[in-house]
């Protein structure tokens, strides 16, 4: 079954929606980097971090993709 889409894959990832491909993979990569939950010591946030690093990773998934950008907009 498939995961409910972001409310806004734009907002999750913090970038307008008129941004080209490169900016939103390096938005993505450093937002993946800052979330990802193995690089959490703290086991009080890891969980937090592991919901945020999941938003982030489906909203790539969906505007990072030319094609499926084109069908989500």
């Amino acid at each position: 079954m498939a995961s409910p889409l972001p409310p806004d894959p734009y907002a999750a990832l913090g970038v307008p929606r008129n941004a080209d491909e490169a900016t939103i993979k390096s938005t993505y990569r450093k937002l993946a980097l800052k979330c990802h939950p193995d690089k959490v010591k703290d086991e009080s946030l890891k969980k937090q971090k592991q919901e945020e690093f999941h938003k982030i990773q489906t909203a790539y998934e969906i505007i990072g993709d030319a094609d499926k950008r084109a069908t989500y907009d």
